[in-house]
């Protein structure tokens, strides 16, 4: 019997998002209790992986390629990366054991992925558990802005990473000066509003200077472009290109546009 009490709270920590999305947001476990409902949703619903194909893959990742998709969710990012030749390993990460032990399997066949080159992690961001400058590249689909403390996770993830490593942030929606301002603003209202009516929550939305925590339940962050340039500096990281899409997250819709950001790092 393992009477380590860090080790327990840890593992049921790494677990709390499944229930967590159940509890928030029940009618998302139609399309993530089924892989085809699921890359349905990523794939025809949502442009994440329309937006994904814009990056030559090939021509970015070297020989022998040691990838960690960091913030796997189901899979997708992870099916398409195994198909690359040059590609050796993809370590799959991310904290929900149904993504990783229901779907991860479903949707490599689905896409037709290399399953042989695929190592499934149940973990957080952070620590990341590899040795130092072992990693070629680490890309995150939509995952980061999950992070509490941006900086702190970039430089995990560059500490595991060997020099001139690739990071690829896919698939994040950063707003950009006034907009990210009027956003904080309005949400400020919401705040005082609750505050004055005496409106109970468990939990809140937060603001900071640094970022805007929406939805704290599943630990969702708005951070501002200037934000991520900044962090990404800080970190050790050189930001080779920012690209918009001019995709929204939602096909048809007038959202804001996916953004990458392509970094080495230095």
């Amino acid at each position: 019997m393992n009477d380590n009490w860090i080790v327990k709270q840890t593992l049921s920590g790494v677990s709390q998002f499944d229930q967590s999305m159940v509890n928030s947001y029940p009618d998302s476990n139609e399309y993530l209790q089924n892989a085809r409902a699921y890359l349905s949703t990523v794939g025809e619903v949502c442009n994440y992986v329309d937006a994904s194909k814009m990056l030559d893959w090939a021509g970015l990742l070297p020989q022998g390629a040691e990838v960690l998709d960091l913030g796997c969710g189901g899979g997708w990012l992870t099916a398409m990366l195994s198909r690359v030749d040059s590609v050796k390993t993809v370590y799959a990460l991310d904290s929900s054991q149904h993504f990783l032990h229901k779907l991860l399997p479903e949707v490599m066949t689905l896409m037709e992925g290399n399953a042989e080159k695929v190592v499934t992690l149940e973990a957080l961001f952070q620590p990341l558990l590899f040795e130092e400058s072992y990693l070629d590249a680490v890309v995150a689909s939509s995952a980061l802005h999950h992070a509490d403390n941006l900086e702190s996770v970039l430089k995990e993830i560059r500490r595991a990473l060997k020099p001139g490593g690739l990071l690829v942030i896919l698939n994040e929606t950063p707003r950009t000066g006034v907009r990210f301002l009027v956003s904080v603003f309005v949400a400020s209202l919401r705040i005082l509003r609750n505050l004055a009516t005496r409106r109970y929550m468990p939990v809140s939305p937060s603001i900071s200077s640094s970022g805007y925590l929406y939805d704290p339940d599943l630990g969702d962050r708005d951070y501002p472009s200037w934000y991520w340039l900044e962090a990404l500096t800080r970190a050790g990281f050189a930001v080779e290109a920012v690209m918009n899409t001019d995709m929204p997250t939602v096909k048809g819709s007038k959202g804001r546009p996916l953004i990458h950001f392509v970094c080495r790092a230095v």
